[in-house]
């Protein structure tokens, strides 16, 4: 699995890094843009503490083949996308809709910090309650944007869910 920043530093925002890895044994790559943009000075002691953490388990390296793939997409996000190739990922967690589109189109599935989310609660790693204080958290407190439209599907699914 290849990573960008957003789901990472959104998910330590949580205290919920552990989900990432939770239920798979995959080994997570990181650019070395995208390390730099997870450490970015500033932020709560427990959470630059948990990336820290985090990043200590991780593979971070540059792509060999630097690769421009859209001027939309920021030099990390461009990163991202050329190690997923390079690596022939099967999986890239970002949040980034053009970056997700891209990494689809190059057959590679996204997942990003709401996919996190339901899968943990599909395997019962996370409680409906849990689940929906989570995304609550993320809007709410961490600014994370997503439309009107999103966050009604995704409490749709929670509802849904068999977990309770």
């Amino acid at each position: 699995m290849v990573a960008d920043a957003s789901p990472v530093i959104f998910l330590a925002k949580l205290g919920r890094l552990d989900l990432i890895q939770a239920g798979r044994t995959v080994e997570i790559h990181l650019s070395a843009l995208v390390q730099d943009e997870v450490l970015v000075p500033g932020g709560a002691e427990e959470e630059r503490l948990a990336l820290e953490n985090f990043l200590a388990q991780t593979h971070v390296h540059p792509p060999r083949e630097k690769a421009s793939f859209a001027t939309a997409l920021s030099p990390a996000d461009n990163d991202t996308l050329a190690l997923a190739i390079q690596l022939r990922a099967q999986c890239i967690l970002a949040d980034d809709r053009i970056l997700r589109a891209m990494a689809e189109a190059q057959g590679i599935r996204p997942l990003g910090t709401l996919g996190i989310l339901l899968t943990a609660l599909r395997q019962g790693i996370l409680s409906k309650g849990e689940t929906r204080r989570l995304l609550d958290a993320l809007v709410g407190l961490h600014d994370f944007r997503i439309g009107i439209e999103v966050y009604q599907a995704v409490i749709a699914q929670v509802d849904a869910s068999p977990v309770t």
